[in-house]
């Protein structure tokens, strides 16, 4: 803080010697170090005070430049999906209103209705028995899936 040599020191100490005496000298040497230490002391807190009002000024000055980065960040990924949804748009409209789309994602249900069968078999009187047994046999089967009625929901 000073740039006070042992010299200095020594010709400080003999002038107050001179001035003071030997009886008030202890007595100023503990006063003059009280009030340096004091001094010292406030110096330093205002050099730690100015230091923290630095730091927290670069700080709020980083935080606000990354608020901005984030917002222009948020603005252009709203530029984006409404670039996308402006897209998606026209080819929304060009599907027709019936139709399900092809989506590879989008599970399909399909739902068979089974039909009901005749339960009786008019044979001819000159049938024979085998024809007889395979028209029994036909009524039991599940009918084929080209017999059923399909429908596709879309989920």
């Amino acid at each position: 803080m000073l740039n006070i040599g042992m010299t200095e020191l020594l010709a400080f100490g003999i002038i107050s010697l001179l001035v003071l005496g030997p009886d008030k000298l202890p007595e100023a040497a503990r006063f003059a170090g009280k009030w340096y230490g004091k001094i010292k002391r406030m110096i330093s807190s205002v050099q730690n005070d100015i230091d923290r009002e630095l730091r927290l000024s670069e700080l709020r000055e980083q935080m606000q430049n990354e608020m901005q980065r984030i917002q222009e960040l948020e603005q252009k990924m709203q530029a984006q999906m409404h670039e996308l949804q402006q897209q998606s748009q026209p080819a929304i409209e060009k599907q027709l209103p019936n139709a399900v789309p092809h989506n590879k994602n989008t599970p399909i249900l399909y739902i068979f209705i089974k039909q009901p069968q005749p339960t009786s078999v008019y044979l001819n009187a000159q049938a024979s028995c085998q024809t007889a047994i395979s028209a029994k046999q036909r009524l039991n089967m599940t009918p084929a899936t080209s017999q059923l009625n399909e429908f596709k929901v879309a989920v």
